[in-house]
């Protein structure tokens, strides 16, 4: 019997080592370059900008594979009225920097200027954000722009982003398990031995 409790305690503990080691924390610095020139040359830097009401914000953790860095992303529901430079529909989920993001508030409307990348739109903490209440300081500032191409609802792709890491909740139920396994071959062999 002590000889199995000195082999779950090991296994216990490699687990729980290798876990905390694999899952370093990757640090970044911010550093924006001084922008130059007027908005609307500035824009010509990004793929675009849109103008709408933050519908719902949500933080989700990104991880590649399952050791990679995680990196929490936070995503705003975006219920477009007018683009500039690309056309979008009506609805767009741009993911911001959790971190050094723009601080957006749900009802309130703003002028955000996106990138594309790997097919996802995306926000940088150095691009220009506006908190606008009124459609006509954009269009005064940028012309008229696009109406979205068409009416869509993205407010379900929301719904599956969780900021929760359930990596350490998978392990524990291993442990957990093999743990379970071990007391009741334990039992079985007094029993029949």
């Amino acid at each position: 019997m002590e000889k199995l409790k000195h082999r779950l305690l090991t296994i216990i503990f490699l687990f729980t080592t290798l876990f905390f080691f694999a899952n370093g924390q990757e640090v970044k610095a911010l550093s924006c370059a001084e922008k130059k020139g007027s908005l609307q040359e500035e824009l010509d830097g990004y793929t675009g900008a849109v103008y709408g009401e933050i519908k719902k914000i949500k933080v989700d953790l990104k991880q590649e594979g399952i050791t990679g860095t995680k990196e929490k992303v936070r995503y705003i529901l975006v219920e477009v009225e007018r683009s500039w430079k690309t056309e979008v529909d009506s609805e767009v989920i741009v993911a911001t920097d959790y971190t050094w993001g723009f601080n957006f508030k749900e009802g309130s409307k703003y002028f955000i200027f996106i990138s594309e990348m790997d097919g996802e739109l995306s926000s940088s903490p150095c691009s220009t954000t506006i908190e606008m209440n009124n459609l006509n300081q954009a269009t005064e500032q940028f012309g008229e722009g696009f109406e979205p191409k068409q009416q869509v609802n993205l407010e379900s792709k929301m719904w599956f982003m969780v900021e929760q890491d359930f990596d350490l909740y998978i392990v524990l139920a291993i442990i957990l398990v093999v743990s379970a396994v071990f007391i009741m071959r334990a039992k079985k062999k007094r029993k029949w031995g």
